[in-house]
């Protein structure tokens, strides 16, 4: 396959984030666009030089219409499960825009269709591909932090609330969580390995909005912060705020038995520091292999004289995630390898999203049961 034939649903503005990452990863050529309201899917059609025949409202006409590949899935949240569930049976591959659903049964149903379809499932959290992610996940992998025992982490937007779509229930199922707390809610499960999680108690909150005229049918929550356990005894504390009395919520780190991790900066691409006894050959090693410079720091001691050691890395590149994100995909779709990001990995968000809002519900610790595949 030498040029992958994209459809896009939904015209949105994450469609033209679509467009453009599909342009610039290269391999791809957007050939059909579909959205329930005429003009938009007309709008988008002339706007990426597509023949008026090839704009659609219907995504079963467009995929009875147009030899298409795979389905770019740009809808609001709640419409995600059924174009993709559509898509995959009809035997096309799916790139589905984060969160992969507003709901876990709708989420289990996608990852179950696209297991019986034998079709690539992507979800679209692009920050994923960062180097500093990529490389927390090596660490981890190789073992070098050892067995992670607790985890933080954190999206602080002071004032950030997206209006449209986003606040309300009937579109986005949710608000902060689903929308900025699913990029460092599944970086985290994917440092870690994708552990289980078990129990989750949580709270969630949107007593800012309003208090301003603007949000004042905003249904969704502005805040969330939950306790999440794991089969194998380790926690993570999640945090995420569209708006807060607060300049940060805190890092993002990871605590294992032999050395830890600091990701720098709320958001990927800043870089990682390792925490450690030594600086390891291990460590070294794989430094070496990914072409990152290695500076150690003193760490200071501890009460028994032990010395600690700081671990900085330099050369890690800034990643243009968006089109890392389609190259992988695109990898993925010609060599019918899995998806770059695996959907029965990124379901667990939904998982412990399911539980956050059940604990709120309640006002207890619920426990949470992942599908099975």
């Amino acid at each position: 396959m030498d040029v992958i034939r994209v459809g896009i649903i939904g015209t949105g503005g994450i469609s033209r984030a679509h467009h453009n990452a599909y342009q610039k990863a290269g391999g791809f050529e957007i050939v059909a666009v579909c959205d329930i309201l005429p003009d938009k899917a007309l709008q988008a059609a002339q706007e990426w030089n597509l023949p008026k025949d090839c704009a659609f409202t219907s995504l079963d006409q467009m995929l009875m219409s147009v030899d298409i590949d795979t389905v770019s899935v740009c809808t609001y949240n709640q419409a995600h499960k059924q174009p993709t569930v559509t898509a995959l049976r009809a035997g096309k591959h799916v790139f589905c825009e984060k969160p992969m659903a507003a709901t876990l049964a709708d989420a289990t149903e996608m990852v179950k269709t696209a297991k019986s379809s034998g079709k690539i499932l992507q979800i679209g959290i692009h920050s994923t591909f960062s180097s500093d992610i990529q490389f927390a996940r090596q660490l981890f992998d190789n073992g070098v932090l050892g067995d992670i025992y607790y985890a933080e982490t954190t999206a602080t937007r002071r004032r950030g609330i997206p209006g449209h779509t986003f606040i309300y229930q009937k579109t986005a199922g949710a608000g902060a969580v689903v929308d900025i707390g699913i990029y460092n809610l599944h970086n985290a499960l994917y440092v870690m390995g994708y552990p289980k999680p078990i129990r989750v108690s949580a709270i969630t909150a949107d007593y800012i909005a309003h208090q301003d005229p603007r949000w004042h049918e905003m249904d969704v929550e502005e805040f969330g912060a939950a306790w999440i356990r794991f089969d194998n005894g380790a926690v993570l504390l999640f945090k995420v705020s569209w708006a807060v009395h607060q300049n940060s919520l805190g890092g993002s780190y990871f605590l294992g038995r032999d050395a830890g991790i600091s990701l720098i900066g709320e958001w990927t691409g800043g870089g990682l520091v390792v925490y450690a006894d030594s600086l390891t050959e291990q460590i070294q090693n794989l430094a070496q292999a990914n072409n990152y410079g290695v500076e150690t720091e003193d760490g200071g001691k501890g009460w028994f004289d032990q010395e600690m050691v700081d671990i900085k890395f330099s050369g890690l590149p800034e990643v243009d995630v968006w089109k890392a994100q389609m190259e992988a995909f695109g990898q993925a779709v010609r060599s019918g390898s899995p998806a770059p990001i695996p959907p029965e990995g990124v379901v667990l968000t939904n998982v412990i999203m399911d539980g956050i809002f059940r604990s709120q519900a309640c006002g207890r610790e619920v426990i949470v049961e992942v599908p099975n595949f």
